[in-house]
Protein backbone atom coordinates (compact mmCIF):
# COMPACT_ATOMS: atom_id res chain seq x y z
CA UNK A 1 0.00 0.00 0.00
CA UNK A 2 1.41 3.40 -0.96
CA UNK A 3 1.86 6.22 1.56
CA UNK A 4 -1.06 8.11 -0.03
CA UNK A 5 -3.35 5.08 0.27
CA UNK A 6 -2.35 4.59 3.92
CA UNK A 7 -3.17 8.21 4.72
CA UNK A 8 -6.52 7.87 2.95
CA UNK A 9 -7.39 4.69 4.92
CA UNK A 10 -6.41 6.33 8.20
CA UNK A 11 -8.56 9.35 7.42
CA UNK A 12 -11.54 7.15 6.58
CA UNK A 13 -11.10 5.13 9.81
CA UNK A 14 -10.87 8.30 11.87
CA UNK A 15 -13.98 9.69 10.22
CA UNK A 16 -15.93 6.51 10.87
CA UNK A 17 -14.84 6.50 14.53
CA UNK A 18 -15.90 10.10 15.02
CA UNK A 19 -19.20 9.45 13.26
CA UNK A 20 -19.98 6.42 15.43
CA UNK A 21 -19.15 8.44 18.55
CA UNK A 22 -21.49 11.22 17.43
CA UNK A 23 -24.25 8.70 16.77
CA UNK A 24 -23.80 7.17 20.27
CA UNK A 25 -24.32 10.57 21.89
CA UNK A 26 -27.62 12.42 21.87
CA UNK A 27 -27.96 16.15 21.64
CA UNK A 28 -28.13 17.82 25.07
CA UNK A 29 -31.58 19.03 26.08
CA UNK A 30 -32.30 21.80 28.59
CA UNK A 31 -35.89 22.49 29.67
CA UNK A 32 -37.24 25.50 31.53
CA UNK A 33 -40.24 24.64 33.72
CA UNK A 34 -42.12 25.87 36.75
CA UNK A 35 -45.36 26.74 38.46
CA UNK A 36 -46.96 29.95 39.69
CA UNK A 37 -49.76 29.46 42.23
CA UNK A 38 -51.36 32.39 44.05
CA UNK A 39 -54.58 32.66 46.01
CA UNK A 40 -56.74 35.26 47.72
CA UNK A 41 -57.34 33.81 51.15
CA UNK A 42 -59.43 34.53 54.23
CA UNK A 43 -57.74 32.79 57.16
CA UNK A 44 -58.70 32.55 60.80
CA UNK A 45 -56.16 31.21 63.30
CA UNK A 46 -58.77 30.76 66.03
CA UNK A 47 -58.53 34.36 67.22
CA UNK A 48 -57.74 36.67 64.31
CA UNK A 49 -59.09 36.73 60.74
CA UNK A 50 -57.00 38.13 57.90
CA UNK A 51 -57.44 38.48 54.15
CA UNK A 52 -54.16 37.77 52.38
CA UNK A 53 -52.71 37.18 48.94
CA UNK A 54 -50.88 33.88 49.40
CA UNK A 55 -48.18 32.09 47.45
CA UNK A 56 -48.37 28.28 47.38
CA UNK A 57 -44.89 26.91 46.67
CA UNK A 58 -44.42 28.62 43.31
CA UNK A 59 -41.18 27.59 41.71
CA UNK A 60 -38.97 27.87 38.63
CA UNK A 61 -36.34 25.45 37.43
CA UNK A 62 -34.32 24.13 34.55
CA UNK A 63 -33.21 20.58 33.87
CA UNK A 64 -31.20 18.79 31.24
CA UNK A 65 -30.15 15.41 29.93
CA UNK A 66 -27.52 14.19 27.49
CA UNK A 67 -27.17 10.60 26.40
CA UNK A 68 -23.80 9.00 25.81
CA UNK A 69 -22.30 5.52 25.67
CA UNK A 70 -25.48 3.74 24.63
CA UNK A 71 -27.78 3.30 27.65
CA UNK A 72 -26.17 5.95 29.88
CA UNK A 73 -27.11 9.64 30.18
CA UNK A 74 -26.01 12.52 32.33
CA UNK A 75 -28.82 14.49 34.04
CA UNK A 76 -29.10 17.65 36.10
CA UNK A 77 -31.75 19.90 37.64
CA UNK A 78 -31.76 23.23 39.48
CA UNK A 79 -35.06 24.32 41.05
CA UNK A 80 -35.82 27.39 43.17
CA UNK A 81 -38.88 28.53 45.12
CA UNK A 82 -40.22 31.97 44.17
CA UNK A 83 -42.85 34.25 45.70
CA UNK A 84 -44.48 36.53 43.08
CA UNK A 85 -46.70 38.19 45.71
CA UNK A 86 -43.80 39.17 47.98
CA UNK A 87 -40.39 38.92 46.39
CA UNK A 88 -38.66 39.28 49.75
CA UNK A 89 -39.88 35.73 50.44
CA UNK A 90 -38.39 34.20 47.33
CA UNK A 91 -36.00 31.44 48.31
CA UNK A 92 -32.27 30.89 47.99
CA UNK A 93 -31.16 29.67 44.58
CA UNK A 94 -31.47 25.86 44.16
CA UNK A 95 -33.37 25.45 47.46
CA UNK A 96 -35.71 22.83 45.96
CA UNK A 97 -34.75 19.53 44.26
CA UNK A 98 -31.40 20.29 42.62
CA UNK A 99 -28.91 17.63 41.60
CA UNK A 100 -26.52 16.08 39.10
CA UNK A 101 -26.58 12.40 38.22
CA UNK A 102 -26.35 9.46 35.86
CA UNK A 103 -29.39 7.74 34.32
CA UNK A 104 -29.62 4.26 32.80
CA UNK A 105 -32.80 2.60 31.53
CA UNK A 106 -31.48 -0.81 32.56
CA UNK A 107 -29.63 0.05 35.80
CA UNK A 108 -31.60 2.99 37.24
CA UNK A 109 -30.68 6.55 38.20
CA UNK A 110 -28.12 7.81 40.71
CA UNK A 111 -28.38 11.43 41.90
CA UNK A 112 -26.36 13.63 44.27
CA UNK A 113 -27.54 16.95 45.66
CA UNK A 114 -30.79 18.10 47.26
CA UNK A 115 -33.71 15.71 46.76
CA UNK A 116 -37.00 14.65 48.36
CA UNK A 117 -36.77 11.69 50.70
CA UNK A 118 -38.40 8.49 49.30
CA UNK A 119 -40.83 8.68 52.23
CA UNK A 120 -41.86 12.24 51.36
CA UNK A 121 -42.39 11.45 47.67
CA UNK A 122 -44.56 8.34 48.26
CA UNK A 123 -47.97 9.63 47.17
CA UNK A 124 -50.24 6.69 46.24
CA UNK A 125 -49.49 7.14 42.56
CA UNK A 126 -50.28 10.86 42.69
CA UNK A 127 -53.80 10.40 44.11
CA UNK A 128 -53.07 11.43 47.73
CA UNK A 129 -51.53 14.91 47.64
CA UNK A 130 -54.02 16.34 45.14
CA UNK A 131 -55.47 19.39 46.93
CA UNK A 132 -53.98 22.83 46.39
CA UNK A 133 -53.15 25.65 48.82
CA UNK A 134 -54.12 25.19 52.45
CA UNK A 135 -56.17 22.07 51.65
CA UNK A 136 -53.11 19.83 51.34
CA UNK A 137 -53.10 17.54 54.41
CA UNK A 138 -50.11 15.28 53.74
CA UNK A 139 -47.64 17.59 55.48
CA UNK A 140 -49.90 18.43 58.44
CA UNK A 141 -51.20 14.92 59.18
CA UNK A 142 -49.07 12.18 57.63
CA UNK A 143 -45.67 13.89 57.88
CA UNK A 144 -46.27 15.35 61.34
CA UNK A 145 -46.12 19.13 60.96
CA UNK A 146 -49.31 19.50 63.01
CA UNK A 147 -47.87 17.39 65.83
CA UNK A 148 -44.52 19.17 65.67
CA UNK A 149 -46.27 22.49 66.30
CA UNK A 150 -48.03 21.06 69.36
CA UNK A 151 -45.12 19.15 70.92
CA UNK A 152 -42.35 21.56 69.99
CA UNK A 153 -39.14 21.15 67.99
CA UNK A 154 -37.15 20.21 71.10
CA UNK A 155 -38.95 16.84 71.29
CA UNK A 156 -40.55 16.12 67.90
CA UNK A 157 -39.81 16.92 64.28
CA UNK A 158 -41.76 16.46 61.06
CA UNK A 159 -40.56 14.03 58.39
CA UNK A 160 -41.56 16.07 55.31
CA UNK A 161 -37.94 15.92 54.27
CA UNK A 162 -36.33 17.52 51.25
CA UNK A 163 -32.84 16.41 52.18
CA UNK A 164 -29.65 18.29 51.38
CA UNK A 165 -26.31 16.52 50.86
CA UNK A 166 -28.29 13.52 49.61
CA UNK A 167 -27.19 10.43 47.68
CA UNK A 168 -30.22 8.92 45.91
CA UNK A 169 -30.89 5.78 43.87
CA UNK A 170 -34.04 5.29 41.75
CA UNK A 171 -34.46 1.81 40.25
CA UNK A 172 -35.89 1.09 36.80
CA UNK A 173 -39.44 -0.28 36.81
CA UNK A 174 -39.60 -4.07 37.15
CA UNK A 175 -42.80 -6.13 37.54
CA UNK A 176 -44.64 -2.78 37.97
CA UNK A 177 -42.41 -1.95 40.98
CA UNK A 178 -39.91 0.85 41.65
CA UNK A 179 -37.41 1.03 44.52
CA UNK A 180 -36.01 4.31 45.84
CA UNK A 181 -33.25 4.68 48.42
CA UNK A 182 -31.33 7.62 49.85
CA UNK A 183 -28.53 8.28 52.31
CA UNK A 184 -27.52 11.65 53.70
CA UNK A 185 -24.37 11.76 55.86
CA UNK A 186 -24.28 13.98 58.92
CA UNK A 187 -22.01 16.83 57.82
CA UNK A 188 -22.65 18.53 61.17
CA UNK A 189 -21.26 15.62 63.17
CA UNK A 190 -19.64 16.49 66.48
CA UNK A 191 -18.19 14.52 69.38
CA UNK A 192 -21.70 13.95 70.79
CA UNK A 193 -23.95 14.18 67.74
CA UNK A 194 -23.99 12.04 64.61
CA UNK A 195 -27.36 11.83 62.85
CA UNK A 196 -27.20 10.62 59.24
CA UNK A 197 -30.55 10.07 57.54
CA UNK A 198 -31.58 6.88 55.73
CA UNK A 199 -34.76 6.39 53.68
CA UNK A 200 -36.19 3.83 51.26
CA UNK A 201 -39.45 3.01 49.51
CA UNK A 202 -41.01 0.25 47.43
CA UNK A 203 -43.96 1.15 45.19
CA UNK A 204 -46.11 -1.04 42.94
CA UNK A 205 -48.24 0.64 40.26
CA UNK A 206 -50.06 -1.08 37.38
CA UNK A 207 -51.76 2.09 36.13
CA UNK A 208 -55.03 1.44 37.95
CA UNK A 209 -53.98 0.40 41.43
CA UNK A 210 -51.03 1.55 43.52
CA UNK A 211 -49.51 0.32 46.77
CA UNK A 212 -46.38 1.52 48.51
CA UNK A 213 -44.36 1.39 51.70
CA UNK A 214 -41.59 3.72 52.86
CA UNK A 215 -39.35 4.12 55.86
CA UNK A 216 -37.11 6.92 57.08
CA UNK A 217 -34.71 7.07 60.01
CA UNK A 218 -32.53 9.74 61.52
CA UNK A 219 -30.11 8.19 63.98
CA UNK A 220 -30.43 8.82 67.72
CA UNK A 221 -27.39 10.53 69.24
CA UNK A 222 -26.30 11.10 72.83
CA UNK A 223 -27.39 14.73 72.60
CA UNK A 224 -30.62 14.67 70.58
CA UNK A 225 -33.61 12.58 69.56
CA UNK A 226 -33.82 11.02 66.11
CA UNK A 227 -37.04 10.70 64.12
CA UNK A 228 -38.13 7.40 62.59
CA UNK A 229 -41.14 7.02 60.31
CA UNK A 230 -43.05 4.36 58.41
CA UNK A 231 -45.60 5.19 55.73
CA UNK A 232 -48.09 3.03 53.79
CA UNK A 233 -50.15 4.20 50.83
CA UNK A 234 -52.92 2.70 48.70
CA UNK A 235 -54.33 4.41 45.60
CA UNK A 236 -56.69 3.63 42.74
CA UNK A 237 -58.22 5.26 39.66
CA UNK A 238 -61.42 4.08 37.96
CA UNK A 239 -62.72 6.28 35.16
CA UNK A 240 -63.42 9.74 36.67
CA UNK A 241 -62.99 8.64 40.28
CA UNK A 242 -59.67 8.31 42.09
CA UNK A 243 -58.65 8.17 45.70
CA UNK A 244 -56.10 7.14 48.28
CA UNK A 245 -55.62 5.99 51.85
CA UNK A 246 -52.32 6.81 53.56
CA UNK A 247 -51.07 5.70 56.99
CA UNK A 248 -47.98 6.70 58.95
CA UNK A 249 -46.34 6.17 62.31
CA UNK A 250 -43.83 8.74 63.56
CA UNK A 251 -41.60 8.31 66.61
CA UNK A 252 -38.89 10.53 68.06
CA UNK A 253 -36.84 7.70 69.65
CA UNK A 254 -35.82 10.03 72.48
CA UNK A 255 -33.04 8.69 74.76
CA UNK A 256 -35.07 9.64 77.86
CA UNK A 257 -38.23 7.53 78.22
CA UNK A 258 -40.38 10.39 79.50
CA UNK A 259 -39.60 12.39 76.34
CA UNK A 260 -40.67 9.67 73.89
CA UNK A 261 -43.40 10.78 71.48
CA UNK A 262 -45.18 8.62 68.89
CA UNK A 263 -48.15 9.30 66.61
CA UNK A 264 -50.32 7.17 64.35
CA UNK A 265 -51.82 9.09 61.43
CA UNK A 266 -54.37 8.45 58.67
CA UNK A 267 -55.43 10.35 55.56
CA UNK A 268 -58.37 9.67 53.19
CA UNK A 269 -58.55 11.40 49.77
CA UNK A 270 -61.25 11.30 47.06
CA UNK A 271 -61.06 13.01 43.63
CA UNK A 272 -63.87 13.14 41.07
CA UNK A 273 -63.62 14.70 37.62
CA UNK A 274 -66.50 15.86 35.41
CA UNK A 275 -65.35 17.45 32.18
CA UNK A 276 -63.02 20.31 33.05
CA UNK A 277 -64.12 20.30 36.73
CA UNK A 278 -62.45 18.27 39.47
CA UNK A 279 -63.89 17.95 42.96
CA UNK A 280 -61.57 16.93 45.77
CA UNK A 281 -61.98 16.00 49.44
CA UNK A 282 -59.56 14.88 52.12
CA UNK A 283 -59.85 14.06 55.80
CA UNK A 284 -56.92 13.32 58.08
CA UNK A 285 -56.42 12.27 61.69
CA UNK A 286 -53.22 12.61 63.73
CA UNK A 287 -53.21 10.77 67.06
CA UNK A 288 -51.91 11.81 70.48
CA UNK A 289 -48.13 11.85 70.82
CA UNK A 290 -48.30 10.28 74.29
CA UNK A 291 -50.95 8.96 76.66
CA UNK A 292 -53.31 11.78 77.71
CA UNK A 293 -51.21 14.37 75.83
CA UNK A 294 -54.42 15.83 74.30
CA UNK A 295 -52.41 17.03 71.28
CA UNK A 296 -54.28 15.04 68.61
CA UNK A 297 -55.87 16.86 65.67
CA UNK A 298 -57.94 16.34 62.53
CA UNK A 299 -58.01 18.19 59.20
CA UNK A 300 -60.72 18.41 56.54
CA UNK A 301 -60.70 20.16 53.17
CA UNK A 302 -63.01 20.54 50.15
CA UNK A 303 -61.94 21.89 46.77
CA UNK A 304 -63.38 22.54 43.32
CA UNK A 305 -60.92 23.14 40.47
CA UNK A 306 -61.68 24.22 36.90
CA UNK A 307 -59.10 23.67 34.13
CA UNK A 308 -59.19 26.59 31.72
CA UNK A 309 -56.68 24.67 29.60
CA UNK A 310 -53.92 22.13 30.17
CA UNK A 311 -51.78 24.66 32.02
CA UNK A 312 -54.14 27.08 33.79
CA UNK A 313 -56.44 26.13 36.70
CA UNK A 314 -58.90 28.17 38.75
CA UNK A 315 -59.86 26.72 42.12
CA UNK A 316 -61.67 27.42 45.37
CA UNK A 317 -61.34 25.57 48.66
CA UNK A 318 -62.33 25.43 52.31
CA UNK A 319 -60.08 23.84 54.93
CA UNK A 320 -60.32 23.41 58.70
CA UNK A 321 -58.07 21.97 61.39
CA UNK A 322 -59.68 20.80 64.62
CA UNK A 323 -57.24 20.73 67.54
CA UNK A 324 -57.62 18.95 70.85
CA UNK A 325 -57.10 21.06 73.99
CA UNK A 326 -53.27 21.04 73.78
CA UNK A 327 -52.81 20.77 70.02
CA UNK A 328 -51.64 23.72 67.89
CA UNK A 329 -51.88 22.37 64.37
CA UNK A 330 -51.73 25.03 61.63
CA UNK A 331 -51.82 25.17 57.85
CA UNK A 332 -48.50 24.98 56.05
CA UNK A 333 -49.37 25.35 52.37
CA UNK A 334 -48.65 29.08 51.99
CA UNK A 335 -45.24 30.72 52.15
CA UNK A 336 -46.30 33.67 54.33
CA UNK A 337 -48.92 31.97 56.49
CA UNK A 338 -46.62 31.93 59.56
CA UNK A 339 -47.35 35.64 59.96
CA UNK A 340 -50.72 34.65 61.46
CA UNK A 341 -49.97 31.09 62.58
CA UNK A 342 -49.65 31.72 66.33
CA UNK A 343 -52.49 29.30 66.95
CA UNK A 344 -53.61 29.05 70.57
CA UNK A 345 -53.81 25.53 71.95
CA UNK A 346 -57.19 24.02 71.19
CA UNK A 347 -58.21 26.59 68.57
CA UNK A 348 -59.49 25.53 65.14
CA UNK A 349 -57.93 27.37 62.16
CA UNK A 350 -59.95 27.76 58.96
CA UNK A 351 -59.06 28.95 55.46
CA UNK A 352 -61.20 29.95 52.45
CA UNK A 353 -59.17 30.27 49.25
CA UNK A 354 -59.74 31.37 45.65
CA UNK A 355 -56.63 30.59 43.64
CA UNK A 356 -55.06 30.51 40.18
CA UNK A 357 -52.36 28.03 39.19
CA UNK A 358 -50.30 28.17 35.99
CA UNK A 359 -47.90 25.36 35.07
CA UNK A 360 -45.23 25.79 32.45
Amino acid sequence: MTMTAQKTAMALATGLLLASSAIAQTAPTVTLYGRLDLGLESVNDGTLTKTMLQNYASRIGFKGERGFSGDLAGVFQVETGVAPDDTSQSKAFANRNSFVGLKSKSMGTFLVGTYDSPLKSLDAGGYAGTLYGEGEAMEVIIHGKGTRTAVGSSLFDNVHTRQTNNLVYLSPKFADMVVKASYSPDEGQSATTNQPLYAASLEWNNGTYNAGIATQSKAVSTAAFGMTATKFSLGAKMDSLSGAIVFSTLENQAPIATNVRKTTNTLFVVNYGVGDMTYKFNYGMSGESASNAADDLTMMALEAAYALDKQTILYGSYAQITNNTKARGTFVGADNFPSIAATAAGSDPTAITFGLRYNF
